[in-house]
C-alpha cells in the first residue's frame, strides 16, 4: 500500500513538473488545403533536415507526394547551412567555447514553380564548451547539439507553414492564378 501512495505521489509531482516547464507535445499542425499536398525539394533528401520534416509533415496529415508535377505545392529548402564560431579561449588556452549555428532558408512554390511565399529564414544557436581532455567527446556533443538544431528548425518551418498569415497569402496566390489562367 504504501509503494502505491509513493508512486502515485512521484506521477503527480511528474506531471507537475512537466506541466509547470512549459512541455507540451509536438502533434499535429493544421495547414491550409494547398499545402496538404506537397512536395519537398532539397540538396539532402535524406538528411536529418529532410526527414525530420517528412515525420512532422506526415504528423499533419500532408500527403507527400513523389514528383512536384503531383504537387499542390513545393516546400523548397533553399540552404541549410552549419557554422561553428570560436567565443573563448580560457586563460591556459585549454577550455574553449563555441557557438554552433544552423541557418535554413526555405521558400514556397506552387506546382509550376511560381514562388507563393518568398525565402523565409530560420536559425538556431547553440553554446559548446570543450575542455582539452574531452575533445572527442565534444564532437559527439555536437552532433548531438546538430540535430537537435534541425529538429527545431524543423518543427520552426511547420509552425511558419501552419500560421495564419502564410495560410491566407497561399491561399489568395492561388486563387489569383487559378482566375488568371481561366
Amino acid at each position: 500500500m504504501n509503494k502505491k501512495k509513493i508512486l502515485y505521489f512521484l506521477s503527480l509531482i511528474s506531471f507537475f513538473l512537466l506541466v509547470s516547464c512549459g512541455f507540451h507535445l509536438q502533434g499535429e499542425r493544421h495547414l491550409a488545403p494547398p499545402l496538404r499536398r506537397l512536395f519537398l525539394v532539397t540538396n539532402d533528401p535524406y538528411g536529418q533536415l529532410a526527414r525530420t520534416l517528412k515525420e512532422y509533415l506526415k504528423v499533419s496529415h500532408v500527403v507527400l507526394v513523389s514528383s512536384p508535377s503531383e504537387a499542390n505545392t513545393l516546400l523548397r529548402i533553399l540552404s541549410d547551412d552549419a557554422s561553428q564560431e570560436l567565443l573563448s579561449v580560457s586563460g591556459s588556452q585549454q577550455t574553449r567555447q563555441y557557438n554552433l549555428r544552423i541557418t535554413v532558408i526555405f521558400d514556397i512554390a506552387d506546382a509550376n514553380g511560381k514562388v507563393l511565399i518568398g525565402p523565409q529564414t530560420l536559425s538556431e544557436t547553440r553554446t559548446l564548451t570543450v575542455q582539452s581532455n574531452q575533445v572527442l567527446g565534444s564532437s559527439n556533443e555536437a552532433s548531438l547539439f546538430y540535430q537537435q538544431m534541425r529538429r527545431t528548425i524543423a518543427y520552426g518551418v511547420l509552425n511558419r507553414m501552419a500560421s495564419k498569415e502564410i495560410s491566407h497569402l497561399i491561399e489568395n496566390a492561388l486563387t489569383v492564378n487559378k482566375s488568371k489562367n481561366v
